[in-house]
């Protein structure tokens, strides 16, 4: 127990780092995962209460339309009493009725509902007469919509506002409709709706029921279609969270783990390219003042030529360093901008041939497809020319110093293409997707003692990009390289 304490003490960092790392976040997606469930369920709860209103809104729509349409399918053809308003009087053109429509004493309603059967003249004259004539009352009072129930007549009398007819429907036909129209709307949804219809006075709508406007009478009731799917997904829900849980802390520390690692390599690649920047610039600078304090000193006119040739060389090779990282700083902060004009791509390689002859002879450096030009591109002429120029000195500086360079234009399926071909180390296979990349050198090259930061084939790729063509490289250790710009040609 003491040595397993005091392991524990001894790391107390790597403790507290799994803490960080684990427990904490673990503790933060557990919040997270429980606030996320309560949201969830209060936006479905949302969705479900909006949907039935939906619901509610088309039952209330469509019931109307059935109602007050003459068309076929309408309510009007299973009505069991027409009537026709004619001047002050209601008159029922089946039964050869006609009544005045003002209040008449002996026409009273009956306490008594009608009787089974088809309505007869007596019925009518009974039970549904008096009934129509309070309908008209209510309807000249405002009381209703052309649309009102009588549960003692357990029917509905219905007359469209603009019309002078109106007839006498079953409320048993009307709660067929709207209880075929609720399954169908409902069939895809967890739960079921059906009407409801209070058979006395004092019945009291079922809790949660929604009321269709115009249509008092009527409620609509939405149930559960099954207690144990919800029941299922209760019991489901604490594992489901546990188990989510455990897999977004792994995750989770996998992802911290990256992104730290991602981090520490990137700021090992910056420290290399410091390094590597460093020592670029102090080889070329230590060059020049050691040959300008010399200058005072030799009177040979010779020696005068080479200390100014070797000056000048190192300038150049100072001044393209700079070009290059200021390029790459643009690059950075995403503001390089590039020219748009009519580029011959033969020209431009024939310049940056002759801009590489401080890294290798120019016998050394041969450009095949110059009979090919003019190969017009859309571009900026010293961002192509840089380009083709990086690369062509990659190969001079990874190749022995007698090995020939083959800088190579041609027209390729309707694109413009420049290939630089050499017979240096070559590039190892699994490093050929990364020498894109900033900062990367690859690992076979650290110990070659080869000058250079890291940032040439990443300005390569993002100029051609900038073009709308592609890079490619082709290669194999110990049998050279070929890189490939492809560029989309212009029109003559």
């Amino acid at each position: 127990m003491r040595s397993l304490l005091e392991n524990v003490r001894r790391s107390h960092k790597v403790v507290a780092l799994f803490g960080l790392m684990v427990l904490l976040p673990a503790v933060v997606f557990g919040v997270l995962i429980v606030r996320a469930v309560r949201s969830e369920r209060a936006r479905l709860a949302y969705d479900r209460a909006q949907r039935q209103q939906q619901i509610v809104q088309f039952v209330e729509a469509d019931l109307r339309s059935w109602l007050f349409s003459p068309g076929p399918g309408a309510a009007r053809g299973d009505a069991l009493v027409r009537f026709d308003i004619q001047a002050d009087r209601i008159v029922f053109p089946d039964f050869q009725l006609s009544w005045p429509a003002s209040e008449s004493p002996q026409l009273r309603p009956a306490e008594a509902g009608p009787p089974s059967g088809p309505p007869t003249a007596a019925v009518v004259t009974e039970h549904y007469f008096p009934r129509i004539q309070a309908f008209r009352r209510d309807t000249a009072s405002g009381r209703n919509a052309g649309i009102q129930y009588f549960r003692q007549l357990r029917a509905l009398v219905v007359q469209p506002p603009d019309g002078t007819q109106g007839y006498v429907l079953d409320i048993r036909d009307v709660l067929a409709h709207v209880n075929g129209r609720l399954a169908e709307w409902s069939a895809s949804e967890p739960f079921a709706a059906t009407a409801w219809m209070a058979a006395e006075r004092t019945s009291r709508p079922p809790a949660g029921s929604f009321s269709i406007e115009g249509f008092p009478f009527l409620e609509v009731v939405f149930d559960e279609r099954t207690a144990g799917g919800l029941l299922t997904l209760r019991g489901l829900a604490f594992p489901s969270s546990m188990a989510a849980l455990v897999l977004v802390t792994v995750l989770g520390s996998v992802f911290v783990y990256r992104a730290v690692s991602h981090e520490a390599r990137l700021a090992r690649l910056r420290s290399d390219f410091v390094a590597a920047v460093s020592h670029e610039f102090r080889s070329p600078l230590s060059s020049i003042l050691a040959l300008a304090e010399r200058l005072e000193r030799v009177g040979d006119a010779e020696k005068l030529r080479e200390y100014h040739r070797i000056i000048g060389q190192d300038a150049r090779r100072l001044s393209a360093l700079v070009t290059r990282l200021l390029d790459f700083a643009l690059i950075e902060e995403g503001r390089q901008p590039y020219a748009r004009e009519r580029v011959d791509l033969v020209a431009t390689a024939r310049e940056a041939i002759e801009a590489c002859q401080h890294v290798a002879r120019p016998e050394r450096i041969r450009l095949l497809g110059a009979d090919a030009a003019p190969l017009w591109v859309l571009g900026d002429r010293t961002a192509l020319q840089h380009a083709i120029q990086n690369v062509i000195e990659n190969a001079a500086k990874y190749s022995p110093p007698d090995a020939p360079i083959v800088v190579e234009c041609a027209r390729v399926d309707g694109s413009h293409v420049v290939s630089v071909r050499d017979r240096g180390i070559g590039i190892p296979r699994e490093e050929q997707a990364r020498i894109f990349d900033k900062f990367y050198r690859g690992r076979h090259v650290s110990g070659m003692n080869v000058q250079g930061v890291g940032i040439g084939l990443a300005l390569v790729r993002h100029v051609v990009d900038g073009h709308g063509g592609s890079v490619a490289v082709e290669s194999e250790p110990g049998a050279g390289s070929r890189f490939e710009l492809r560029l989309p040609g212009a029109a003559a």
